[in-house]
């Protein structure tokens, strides 16, 4: 019976822990903590999703995080293994799309169930927040080098095109079949 606490109140710690994490990092978020017991080890597994649909600006975008946390039942430290998914998908002129994951893993202290979950989500915060950053970072270099040169700097004709003298004609076009 006392695993059996221990493991509840371990879960029930967690989700509270979490709940704060979640709701001061991700707007639309869907989580789940479930856990099981296999002989002296027990095993936590922390499940986070969130999205953003925004059709109107042309993007869509979704994280998912899976963290399974396994610790002896006497407590101990505890092994946290995480996998983080990301997927971004940009429609506007073109079909730009982005699918991307990580795998991270430490160890953390776990004497108690509250501070436990502490550590736990500490580590969870600190993983998702340097894989963001390193995405960031990516995408930034990548405009400056990547996609900069994909780019063609005058068209086909060597001459830049003035847009507005272009939008002017279109404009003229457009009142001359109007009188007609």
């Amino acid at each position: 019976k006392q695993w059996y606490q221990r493991r509840v109140r371990g879960r029930k710690a967690l989700e509270d822990a979490l709940a704060v994490y979640l709701k001061d990092n991700f707007p639309a978020f869907g989580s789940a903590v479930y856990g099981k017991l296999d002989g002296d080890t027990v095993s936590l597994t922390v499940a986070i999703e969130n999205h953003k649909y925004n059709p109107d600006n042309f993007y869509c975008g979704k994280w998912q995080s899976k963290w399974t946390v396994e610790f002896p039942t006497s407590g101990g430290f505890a092994k946290v293994v995480g996998e983080m998914k990301v997927q971004v998908h940009y429609f506007e002129d073109g079909n730009v799309q982005l699918h991307t994951k990580k795998t991270t893993e430490e160890s953390v202290q776990v004497s108690n169930p509250e501070e436990g979950a502490k550590n736990v989500v500490e580590f969870i915060g600190r993983s998702e927040k340097e894989y963001q950053l390193g995405i960031n970072e990516n995408y930034r270099e990548m405009s400056a080098t990547t996609f900069k040169s994909l780019r063609r700097a005058l068209p086909i004709t060597k001459n830049l095109v003035d847009w507005h003298k272009l939008h002017s004609l279109n404009i003229g076009r457009d009142l001359m079949n109007r009188t007609t």
